[in-house]
């Protein structure tokens, strides 16, 4: 709780001290002043009157403070369920660079939207360190980004939990194109900005550094399943070669319900001769 929130919380709890503690210092202040000279003045209706008055007073200004409080507190239950209504519509936009499960190299682009709602009118703003905007031909690796319409028109509309993926670049090709140059040196930033359902405007930022994939290093030779699919690949294009071709047709002997009892005629003859033999 904050330090203008407990000021408030208190406000209350010192006027309806003051309105209780006022009554008791008017009668006591009476009941002396009646040894002096309040007694010759006041009667006893006119006493009654004045408390009477002074009751009344105290209940206007306590039924004000409770109308006053019920009012702070229907404001907060309106704010608390608007706040809900635009939690379950909120979209979440982000943007994040991984590596391909091909080749640790290939760098894939992949925008995501996390959040409970559609999020739409989605811009993508390339900034530099300094919060300056980076423009086509500014720099090469931002080129790569701009390449893709995403990035460089924005989105109408992404849906609840919709995901797009598409190869973005490899580090041998930046390499190949900046010569030179260290690419490892590379630091931007990607503003995203976009709105939910009722318009209200969201924006989130991904920082890229390419500091981070710096000695990054993969063992075992990529992802398994992909390594199982291109195994699989290639024991498929096989099967066809040898389909196709006449030199690697697989040679398959068959035998029908005939020749299995021609083949067993034949063993028991062989036996039976064997048999006689001895």
């Amino acid at each position: 709780m904050t330090k203008r929130e407990n000021e408030r919380s208190l406000i209350p709890l010192l006027i309806v001290s003051g309105i209780v503690i006022a009554p008791l210092i008017f009668i006591l202040g009476i009941v002396f002043g009646s040894q002096i000279q309040i007694a010759n003045i006041l009667t006893a209706d006119s006493l009654s009157s004045w408390v009477a008055a002074l009751a009344t007073v105290a209940i206007a200004i306590l039924t004000f403070v409770l109308a006053k409080e019920t009012w702070y507190l229907r404001e907060a239950q309106i704010a608390q369920v608007n706040e809900l209504k635009r939690e379950n519509i909120r979209p979440n936009v982000s943007v994040t660079l991984v590596s391909s499960p091909s080749e640790l190299n290939f760098m894939i682009a992949r925008i995501h939207n996390q959040g409970k709602g559609i999020a739409r009118n989605i811009k993508f703003t390339f900034l530099d360190d300094g919060e300056k905007e980076i423009k086509h031909l500014d720099s090469e690796i931002v080129d790569e980004f701009l390449k893709l319409h995403v990035f460089s028109e924005g989105m109408h509309s992404l849906g609840i939990e919709q995901k797009i993926e598409s190869f973005l670049f490899s580090f041998f090709d930046l390499k190949n194109k900046i010569k030179g140059a260290d690419i490892f040196s590379t630091y931007f930033k990607i503003k995203i900005s976009y709105e939910d359902v009722e318009g209200t405007p969201y924006f989130n930022e991904l920082t890229i550094d390419f500091k981070e994939f710096k000695g990054i290093t993969d063992i075992g030779g990529g992802e398994p399943l992909h390594k199982i699919a291109g195994d699989m690949k290639k024991l498929r294009e096989q099967f066809e070669r040898m389909l196709r071709s006449s030199s690697q047709r697989l040679h398959i002997n068959t035998y029908s319900a005939t020749d299995r009892e021609e083949e067993r005629s034949k063993v028991e003859k062989r036996y039976k001769e064997q048999m006689s033999d001895k």
